[in-house]
C-alpha cells in the first residue's frame, strides 16, 4: 500500500485530501507544515504539497525531501495559477484548489502506476 505525504496547513484540505486518499487504499501521513514533513522517518511514495505553507513553499520542501528520497513523486496544489518556476522537476503534477476529489485520485495514481517497460 502507497504511503503518502500530504502537506496542507489548511486543516479542512488536509483532511478532505486524506479521507479521500485512504477511502482510495492509501496510507496518508497528514502534516501541516514543511518542518513536521521533515522529521517524517519514510518511506514516503508520494508527497501532496500545497505550495504556499508558513514556513517555506512546496518547492522547498520537495527539494528537501527528495535529499531523502530522490525522484520522489509530488503533485503540488495551490489556489493560485502555476507557475512553471514553481514547479519542481518531474516526476510532478500541479492541482489547481480547488480540486474535485476524483481529480486528486487520478493525480495520484498516474504518478504512482509504473510505467511501461520499467
Amino acid at each position: 500500500m502507497p504511503t503518502i505525504l500530504v502537506v496542507d496547513d489548511e486543516q479542512p484540505i488536509r483532511e478532505i485530501v486524506t479521507r479521500v486518499l485512504e477511502r482510495s487504499g492509501h496510507r496518508v501521513i497528514a502534516c501541516p507544515s514543511a518542518s513536521c514533513a521533515d522529521q517524517i522517518a519514510g518511506p514516503i511514495d508520494l508527497l501532496l504539497v500545497d505550495l504556499v505553507l508558513p514556513d517555506v513553499n512546496g518547492r522547498e520542501l520537495t527539494e528537501l525531501l527528495r535529499k531523502k528520497w530522490p525522484n520522489l513523486p509530488v503533485i503540488l496544489m495551490s489556489g493560485y495559477l502555476a507557475e512553471q518556476d514553481f514547479m519542481p522537476p518531474a516526476p510532478s503534477f500541479f492541482l489547481q484548489k480547488p480540486m474535485l476529489p476524483s481529480a486528486v485520485v487520478q493525480a495520484v495514481n498516474a504518478l504512482l502506476k509504473p510505467t511501461a517497460g520499467s
